[in-house]
């Protein structure tokens, strides 16, 4: 039987990490501010993970490193601020197919890593003439986010439908966005174990062991790793991940 002549991993060898950690994550689902995303697998054809690695960066207090997997649908929770006052809507006549009516909106800022704030104040309502209307949508802009949701509804705290701007502004045509109730996020995410860390002292020597923890895990498309410290630290913790994208 000849051998398979394709590699293991047909795609770009993928470690990653590098992340540093000081703060304490006291949340124990993954979604909280100081947890940090260290591994995200090949979006195509997902990646094996032999194992994490934490590496000391000098004096630290004892703490506990936690890690969770997250399904790829990330909520993080975000450091962002809400979106300040209220957003405003101009509604036209034209331009697209909205129906005559009122239209309500909130807006979250998302960050790089996919987690929303809390919703700004809702809208006053928007009175649309169809069956032609299209609405200009405008909120204050959020330092350091990356993108904006924009959750529609036909009433006041009704909005099941967002759509996505990257700048402070969308202009809305039709009524057919990404359905999904605004309210506080799913966890997605599954606490998968977690590895206990020494107190450390500021030194170099090789004979200061790194923390591994084994994880042989084939991650679907997408999916992530999260990680997070039970108690803050003075130096910190660099956490990676060693493997590979399929």
């Amino acid at each position: 039987m000849p051998g398979n002549p394709s590699p293991i991993f047909s795609a770009v060898g993928d470690i990653q990490g590098g992340e540093i950690l000081t703060a304490a994550a006291a949340d124990v689902t993954g979604q909280g501010v100081n947890n940090v995303v260290v591994f995200t697998a090949n979006a195509v054809n997902g990646g094996f993970v032999q194992r994490l690695r934490a590496k000391p960066l000098g004096t630290n207090v004892a703490s506990v490193l936690r890690m969770y997997i997250n399904n790829g649908l990330h909520r993080l929770a975000t450091a962002l601020a809400t979106v300040a006052g209220t957003p405003t809507g101009t509604p036209s006549a034209a331009g697209g197919t909205l129906a005559s009516g009122n239209y309500f909106a909130k807006i979250v800022a998302v960050d790089g890593y996919g987690g929303a704030t809390a919703p700004s104040t809702e809208t006053a309502a928007v009175a649309v003439t169809g069956p032609t209307g299209s609405i200009t949508w405008n909120w204050t802009a959020v330092a350091g986010a990356v993108s904006y949701r924009i959750y529609v509804g036909p009433v006041t705290g009704g909005q099941v439908t967002y759509f996505t701007s990257t700048t402070n502004s969308l202009v809305q045509t039709a009524m057919i966005g990404t359905r999904d109730s605004i309210g506080v996020p799913n966890n997605n995410n599954w606490f998968y174990g977690e590895l206990t860390l020494p107190a450390t002292t500021a030194s170099a020597n090789s004979a200061l062991l790194d923390a591994d923890y084994p994880l042989n895990l084939a991650l679907p498309p997408g999916y992530r790793i999260i990680c997070g410290l039970g108690t803050a630290v003075a130096a910190g913790w660099q956490v990676g991940v060693i493997g590979g994208a399929y």
